[in-house]
């Protein structure tokens, strides 16, 4: 008995160790996916975790074409280095990977300025206070999604011109490494507004392959360089992209829009084999899910 529990022992022990170094030196192959995970995903869209769809983000007050197209519609231009986006600069709309998000250039973003005049009274001797400035959020640093094993940076990136049709566009960059793009003109972590990430999954580090296996309820963590910030996936959507006329895509391109509540938006392609459609996974604050009493 004795000989047989140390054979089982050192059974498990080797194949534990079989498992760290696949885990070390492959990650992105030794993910182990949830039960039943085939590939597929839900009908779109879910109800999600809080019973009814979300709604869009709503169109801008002058509407501007947006389109999204796969990439195997585009050329390849040559990306632009973003630059870091100014902290009072609202949330703008954002990409989608693997495709784009196209937005005329000529359509100018909206920036908005802080300023108050302040007028000392004339028998003052002291100056006024200075008010506080209100917080202005934070850039994500790093995703990680422990339903699928995902752990990795984030990093911003910018656009790029696009001629199309004899029109001049911007499109959104995606990543080319194992890391999640934050469009840094899309709201920072820990204000309102729509954080949009995106990310190839089926090249270039296949880094939202798994993406599919979530559903409402799965956590999302968000790190800055401060704090972590926790999200549930609320609702999962997939939506007919490829072919489809212009109207089909601006509705589709309308959910990296800003909004007026706090939520992350990902983006990627699917399926593996085609990109003909949009996945899109929408979550909320931890807290707008579970009432702050009900969490551990």
């Amino acid at each position: 008995m004795g000989i047989c529990l140390g054979a089982l022992g050192a059974g498990c022990l080797l194949g534990g160790l079989v498992l760290l170094g696949w885990r070390l030196l492959a990650p992105e192959e030794a993910i182990i996916l949830p039960p039943n995970f085939s590939g597929t995903v839900p009908p779109t869209p879910t109800p999600g975790v809080l019973g009814t769809p979300l709604a869009p983000p709503p169109l801008p007050s002058l509407p501007a074409p947006l389109v999204i197209l796969p990439v195997s519609e585009l050329s390849s231009p040559t990306p632009t280095a973003p630059s870091p986006p100014p902290r009072t600069q609202p949330p703008s709309a954002t990409p989608s990977p693997q495709g784009t998000t196209a937005v005329p250039t000529s359509t100018p973003e909206p920036t908005f300025t802080a300023s108050a005049a302040i007028t000392p009274s004339p028998t003052a001797t002291a100056s006024p206070p200075t008010p506080a400035l209100a917080f202005a959020g934070e850039p994500p640093v790093r995703l990680r999604i422990p339903r699928i094993g995902l752990d990795v940076p984030v990093v911003p990136v910018g656009q790029h011109p696009l001629m199309l049709n004899g029109q001049l566009y911007s499109q959104w960059d995606v990543p080319t490494a194992r890391v999640a793009g934050w469009h840094q003109t899309s709201a920072p972590l820990g204000v309102p507004g729509n954080t949009v990430l995106n990310g190839h999954h089926n090249i270039a580090g296949e880094v939202f392959r798994y993406l599919p296996a979530l559903k409402p309820g799965d956590l999302i963590t968000l790190e800055s360089a401060t704090r972590r910030y926790h999200y549930v996936v609320a609702q999962t959507m997939t939506l007919a992209e490829e072919g489809q006329p212009l109207e089909v895509r601006i509705e589709n391109a309308r959910w990296i829009l800003p909004t007026a509540d706090e939520r992350v938006t990902l983006i990627t392609c699917w399926p593996y084999t085609t990109n003909t459609h949009r996945l899109v996974v929408i979550a909320l604050p931890l807290w707008k899910v579970v009432p702050p009493g009900d969490i551990p």
